[in-house]
């Protein structure tokens, strides 16, 4: 058989896989999202036919490879992920596959081509397999500031260094030492994707630590307005036979006028209700409630447009940190408005049910200027960053992961802050639709 042939039917047959290597990279940090597995397996032949034209074009080695590199990212579209998760675990896979190409020491020679083609996928197969194994994240986290600097120059380097050195005289010299180059540039990027793994993982938890406090503080909240209706009623239970009979006596003795008044404060007193918020969703009542007396001690006014229907099944971590830290925000920027100068200061908090999804708009006023990084992220004012994690940033990666929409926008000293949760459902044991507005 002729030899080039020969090497194009085993290249053939090695290179799918590549797309298994690729799918089970890409699967353990994301979620696919093509459910059809039918579906998703022909997009993965697509990408080994457009990969074989690649390898049998003409064009030269720069442009190939950033051609491979092109259909890498192409393949991560399939999965849902952050823009710089999606970015670094691209950046990461193909250096991944370009090292360990040329890791693989072996002659060069037909036997040693075709054996090498085998043996670097199998070492991108067990090294993938590894990394499933040993990593705890799940691509999530913010690669942000010297953590993404380094995730990225990392492997980047790598392939520059790897495409520098292969024209070195010293290793043309001496071919059989080069293979040590891309062994360690393979085994350093490695333990940086670990060391970076770790990190976020670090963080993560951290950030989790952070929500339970903070929903636990709602559930405190919410305990004790439960025991001070419960209060209320056994006072009120307790005393009712006496007020009874003090209004009978004085209607024997022909006061009406008195006992018509003292019926009317008994209404009021019975129909006044101390919860800042009722609309039949426990979870959000206790937020605002409790969000509301923040919000009272900072002397800033809290206006509220809800129209929800009561007992929406509704995900209590996902809602505490997106009222939670929403709330936080928009109360911190409303309190740097001098009282002086006669600025409104409130926060405007509209919430309405329709269609199985849960419409969110908070806005408030703020004082200066907003603070926009170059990938369209709000920059924290604070001076102690680290401890102030959780916020816009924290919103949007909680929106992505419920598969949600999230929009921000700022102008005429007005902040808006837009949400949409979708897939909502309703209990229906539940009643009628519950409006409230303040």
């Amino acid at each position: 058989m002729n030899s080039v042939l020969l090497d194009e039917i085993i290249y053939l047959a090695v290179l799918p896989l590549l797309a298994v290597i690729l799918h089970l990279f890409f699967s353990r940090f994301f979620t696919c999202r093509v459910e059809s597995r039918l579906r998703l397996t022909v997009l993965y032949i697509l990408y080994i036919g457009v990969q074989a034209l690649l390898h049998h074009s003409s064009l030269p080695a720069l442009p190939l490879m950033a051609g491979n590199i092109g259909l890498i990212l192409g393949l991560s579209l399939l999965y849902r992920a952050s823009t710089a998760w999606r970015l670094y675990a691209v950046v990461f896979i193909s250096a991944l596959i370009i090292l360990s190409d040329a890791a693989v020491p072996l002659p060069r020679t037909d036997f040693g081509y075709r054996l090498s083609l085998l043996c670097s996928k199998l070492l991108m197969l067990l090294l993938v397999l590894l990394l499933r194994r040993l990593v705890k994240g799940e691509g999530q986290g913010q690669l942000t500031g010297w953590l993404g600097s380094v995730a990225f120059l990392c492997p980047c380097l790598s392939i520059a260094v790897l495409l520098q050195l292969s024209g070195s005289p010293f290793f043309q010299l001496y071919p059989q030492l080069f293979p040590v180059v891309p062994a360690l540039l393979l085994a350093i990027n490695l333990l940086i994707f670990l060391l970076i793994d770790r990190v976020l993982s670090a963080q993560s938890e951290r950030s989790q630590r952070l929500l339970l406090e903070q929903q636990n503080s709602y559930y405190v909240n919410q305990y004790h307005r439960n025991r001070e209706f419960q209060q209320e009623a056994l006072r009120f239970r307790h005393d009712f036979n006496h007020i009874l009979l003090g209004l009978r006596s004085r209607v024997l003795s022909g006061e009406e006028g008195a006992s018509t008044a003292e019926l009317d404060a008994l209404l009021g007193w019975t129909g006044h209700a101390q919860a800042y918020c009722n609309t039949g969703n426990p979870v959000i009542d206790s937020i605002l409630d409790y969000k509301q007396r923040e919000a009272a001690a900072a002397e800033i006014d809290l206006r509220l447009e809800l129209s929800l229907p009561p007992r929406l099944m509704l995900n209590t971590a996902l809602i505490s940190v997106i009222l939670g830290n929403a709330f936080d925000n928009a109360l911190e920027a409303a309190s740097l408005i001098p009282k002086e100068q006669g600025a409104e200061r409130y926060i405007a908090i509209h919430m309405h049910y329709l269609n199985d999804s849960l419409f969110i708009r908070i806005l408030n006023p703020y004082s200066g200027s907003v603070l926009q990084g170059p990938n369209g992220e709000l920059l924290t004012t604070k001076s102690d960053k680290r401890s102030h994690g959780i916020g816009l940033r924290n919103i949007r990666q909680t929106m992505e992961q419920a598969g949600g929409l999230f929009q921000f926008t700022y102008s005429g000293q007005l902040f808006q802050l837009e949400l949409v949760l979708f897939h909502i459902e309703r209990d229906e044991r539940g009643g009628g639709r519950v409006s409230e507005g303040e």
